[in-house]
């Protein structure tokens, strides 16, 4: 038996959260803890975006709120297949209480792709060139697409093709702008755009993937580890941005993982707190994913500091936290 206890939180952006999809001023979530007889504890977290088919934040916390208590894990595991955030932050936990070691570690600097959702914000580039970030992601869909490519010509300028460049849709592009933005992207440094079209316009964007040299990715269309076979059945020869805290299952995802081809993923942020953040690149540092940088350069986007995960430009030995460190947050929420 374990016993679960819950709270929820709610962090304000230091900006408007825009994307072409919609915009947000505050990001809410729950905190898990899980804890036994034996004085083990265990941390999780639910992190719902209902935009990527999640369950909604006041779903997760009903759920939550029935399993709030004493449990046996395989008697609540099924009854949880509609709740996929909590489901994650659930088997996280129990996975927490079962390790012997908090997290395992990185052998070696992994680079971090910093998040700056305005592109023509030039300051925010300096910002992170400065900072030595060596790849950046930018929202595109929010502005007239001659402004957008504009900024993008001066953000090539600065970088002078030294730093990695994502551009990221959101799903929000209509098939003839899909088409404008990659006939432009041909001859630049961009390394992929990110899901150009809505969900379920998978063979559209496959399609796509064929007529342009500019790598495609898919994120919103990936959101669960059955979105993500479905697309690898369907031979989807691009890139997977995979957000581990949306997918529903800890354990199996990373099986899952494991069978593909660790180049074709990128990992990314769902914009969770440390213990969501350290959960997912839990997920990342077990698979073991190719050279890709991290897509967990957010924590600017934040008004509070301390409660996300900061990494810097690169993933090191010492960037994960400790137990203490949940501990921590946990009571300060």
């Amino acid at each position: 038996m374990v016993e679960l206890e819950f709270k929820a939180y709610r962090r304000s952006f230091a900006k408007a959260y825009q994307t072409a999809s919609g915009s947000m001023r505050t990001r809410s979530g729950i905190l898990i803890r899980l804890s036994d007889e034996e004085g083990r504890v265990g941390f999780g977290e639910a992190a719902p975006i209902e935009s990527f088919g999640t369950e909604s934040f006041l779903s997760a916390l009903s759920a939550c709120s029935s399993l709030k208590g004493e449990f046996e894990y395989e008697a609540v595991m099924a009854g949880l297949a509609a709740y996929p955030c909590v489901r994650f932050g659930v088997e996280f936990a129990l996975s927490m209480m079962e390790s012997d070691e908090e997290f395992t570690s990185v052998d070696a600097p992994w680079p971090v792709s910093s998040l700056v959702p305005n592109v023509a914000d030039m300051e925010a580039v300096e910002v992170c060139l400065e900072a030595g970030y060596r790849c950046l992601k930018f929202k595109i869909g929010t502005r007239d697409f001659a402004e957008e490519r504009r900024a993008l010509d001066h953000v090539f300028g600065l970088t002078e093709g030294e730093v990695a460049i994502r551009l990221d849709a959101n799903g929000a592009l209509e098939l003839s702008e899909a088409r404008n933005w990659l006939e432009y992207l041909g001859e630049t440094p961009v390394e992929f755009l990110e899901q150009p079209l809505t969900r379920g316009e998978e063979e559209t964007m496959r399609r796509l993937s064929v007529d342009y040299p500019t790598r495609i990715a898919l994120d919103e269309s990936i959101a669960s580890v059955d979105d993500l076979n479905r697309c690898r059945d369907q031979h989807w020869e691009g890139l997977f941005v995979i957000k581990p805290s949306l997918s529903g299952q800890y354990g199996k995802l990373i099986e899952s993982l494991k069978e593909g081809d660790a180049d074709s993923l990128v990992f990314s942020s769902s914009l969770e707190t440390m213990i969501g953040a350290s959960a997912a690149l839990s997920v990342a540092i077990e698979v073991g994913a190719g050279e890709n940088a991290l897509g967990f350069g957010v924590e600017s986007l934040f008004a509070d500091r301390g409660v996300g995960l900061f990494l810097g430009p690169f993933l090191q030995r010492d960037n994960l936290p400790a137990l203490d460190d949940f501990e921590t947050l946990w009571n300060r929420i």
